[in-house]
């Protein structure tokens, strides 16, 4: 029964760990944000990256 279920854990984990690996290959370590929005929408368009906007609003 054991080996059954190790064979089970095997089958559902190596898909997942291929997959983070091929994901996570080119991306860089942080975030890195610009200081106003013309200046990301001007690297946006030169990279073809899109854009992530981070609203903060202090409560």
């Amino acid at each position: 029964m054991t080996k059954h279920i190790f064979a089970c854990f095997i089958l559902l984990l190596t898909p997942l760990t291929v997959t983070l690996a091929t994901e996570t290959k080119d991306t860089p370590l942080l975030i890195v944000w610009e200081k106003t929005l013309d200046d990301a929408v001007a690297k946006a368009k030169t990279s073809g990256k899109p854009i992530l906007l981070d609203f903060f609003a202090p409560t």
